[in-house]
């Protein structure tokens, strides 16, 4: 079973016959879970929990409407 995680920084070296030079800062990858915990641990990576899609997506009943907000005039 593969995790997501969320690279933090550029990193040399490999782990379990693995390079990690080709992961890139800022991009989430699927990787073995021995992987993923040693990227974390060595503060490499974080745990990507959330779904991308999902992220981009707002709130049930929280849409956003194309409504300007109404004037309010000063007498």
């Amino acid at each position: 079973m593969a995790m997501k995680v969320k690279i933090l920084r550029q990193t040399l070296g490999h782990v379990e016959g693995v390079s990690l030079r080709h992961y890139k800062p800022n991009e989430t990858y699927e990787v073995p879970p021995s992987i993923a915990n040693y990227m974390v641990a060595e503060g490499l990576a974080l745990f990507e929990m959330r779904n991308p899609e999902e992220r981009a997506k707002p709130p049930a009943g929280k849409e956003r409407r194309g409504r300007k907000p109404k004037r309010v005039s000063r007498q």
